[in-house]
């Protein structure tokens, strides 16, 4: 996540060595980055429970939206500013209403009697966990500039596990969710072609217009030359190629498995995270200069791998019967722990660093998605029974083609004319999350120029917490309402 023009203590938490894992700190840091993201969570969650499918459709999509506003966006812009100390309190509250609501409308005995679960073929747990990424990240990139940003949530310098430390970690996982390895070479030049390259041009894009601007980008994230475009762009390029090696899908276990660990021999052993932490090495050289966003590629590769199995496991099928739902879901929850569990140790054995990519970083990554995927499928595919309304006429297997082009669509957005698209509710009956889904790039550029403007124009650092929160706010409602206005008009860009 790029902060613009803020000095560089500001910006980061820097530790007095960089060899200080800040092993404690980096899990209490994962815990309270987790209730952050529960919080804009529990927003939409909300949203959902007063936005009933009955009650939507008597209300235009305009209303929904200024109804959903309040309750999706505002959360994520509070508790990352003023009310930061009460994120966890806001989350106990809404976890009380929920068993409230569990109860009354006694939501436990019609799961039981409930014979197919559709997850559907586009599943609401992607769905959600894709436009959360999106939406915390576009609040963080801009709140950051903004004295009233809660420090807790600024990113680790070296070692540490914060909230702005999960935004490019979080990208991959949703890019690997929807994705599927490529067959054939016709597939693995479309992948290059069409996603990849897209997202390195936009970075050079990117590049050009901040010389362009005379617009400062931190040479302590990517590097001097590379950002988070290129990132994303590079983790698709090599991933799907590691990807076309793999004649199963399970193969894609031992690839990212081995990719991963190479990785760690070499940060570890081979002195690459002393190299690339050091503040004394000079910038000489294309490699000394980008150091942080080269040799980062090969974790966030084998995070893509392990997203690309991952979400072919959870969703091998889009209707289960009670028995395979719940035997999928206790199996995920199990996933859930361990990923915990191994968060905790590799934070003392390896740290967690966000800027090498780390063991540590990948498996927190893991955490806090299969977290948000298990609550997610627990609430919505359970518990709100619209989801368990829907039509059982769609593809019993992901392995369907049509199913995998929707996905790549999903990740990309951009081979669908725009006049021809049709909405596809995931089910979540939330506009402003589908509306994210369907033109996440575009609300993402939206999001950095917008940013850009009020780093420019409004000078952030001078302004109040009241002012700040009020920009905040607006420029939320400017880039969430754009996107909006596609959805209902069935515009899909990117």
């Amino acid at each position: 996540m790029d902060s613009g023009l803020i000095g560089l203590a500001e910006v980061y938490d820097i530790p007095e060595q960089h060899t200080d894992k800040r092993s404690f700190k980096s899990i209490e840091q994962s815990l309270l980055s987790q209730f952050a993201i529960l919080a804009s969570f529990s927003g939409v969650v909300l949203a959902r429970a007063i936005l009933t499918p009955k009650r939507t459709s008597r209300l235009t999509p305009t209303i929904c939206y200024l109804v959903e506003f309040p309750l999706v966006v505002v959360p994520g812009v509070l508790f990352v500013t003023v009310a930061s100390d009460y994120s966890a309190h806001f989350v106990a509250v809404m976890i009380a209403l929920l068993f409230f609501y569990i109860m009354r409308t006694r939501a436990i005995s019609r799961i039981k009697k409930q014979s197919q679960f559709n997850v559907g073929s586009r599943p609401i747990a992607l769905t959600v966990g894709r436009a959360l990424t999106h939406l915390i990240t576009s609040i963080c990139i801009l709140a950051i500039d903004f004295g009233s940003f809660d420090r807790r949530y600024r990113k680790s310098r070296l070692f540490g596990a914060r909230l702005m430390d999960t935004g490019i970690g979080l990208f991959v996982v949703v890019m690997g969710l929807v994705s599927r390895r490529p067959r054939s070479c016709i597939e693995l030049r479309r992948h290059v072609l069409l996603s990849a390259m897209p997202l390195i041009l936009l970075g050079i894009a990117r590049v050009v217009a901040l010389l362009a601007i005379d617009y400062g980008q931190d040479e302590h994230e990517y590097g001097v030359h590379l950002n988070a475009f290129f990132t994303l762009g590079l983790t698709k390029l090599f991933g799907s190629i590691f990807g076309y090696f793999a004649h199963t899908d399970w193969q894609l276990l031992p690839i990212a498995f081995c990719v991963l660990v190479c990785h760690q021999v070499a940060l570890t052993f081979g002195g690459i995270s002393e190299y690339v932490m050091d503040d004394d090495v000079l910038r000489t050289t294309f490699l000394s200069a980008n150091r942080e966003g080269i040799f980062s590629i090969p974790g966030f590769v084998a995070l893509y791998l392990l997203s690309i199995y991952f979400g072919r496991w959870l969703f091998a099928k889009t209707v289960y019967s009670f028995k395979e739902m719940i035997g999928k879901l206790r199996s995920l929850l199990i996933i859930v722990i361990a990923c915990w569990l191994l968060m905790a140790v590799s934070a003392y054995a390896v740290g967690i660093s966000r800027v090498t990519c780390n063991l540590g970083y990948v498996i927190w990554m893991f955490a806090i998605m299969s977290t948000m995927l298990w609550l997610t499928m627990v609430i919505f595919n359970l518990i709100f029974e619209e989801a368990n309304e829907r039509k059982l006429d769609e593809p019993q297997s992901l392995m369907d083609e049509t199913q995998f082009n929707e996905s790549e669509n999903l990740e990309k957005g951009l081979l669908i004319p725009s006049k021809t698209v049709a909405i596809k509710s995931s089910g979540t009956q939330c506009i402003i999350i589908e509306s994210l889904n369907m033109n996440g790039l575009v609300y993402f550029l939206l999001a950095n120029i917008s940013t850009g403007c009020v780093n420019i124009f409004l000078k952030p650092k001078k302004r109040s917490d009241a002012a700040s929160v009020l920009i905040l706010h607006i420029y939320m409602f400017v880039v969430t309402f754009a996107v909006f206005q596609l959805y209902k008009r069935r515009i899909r860009i990117a």
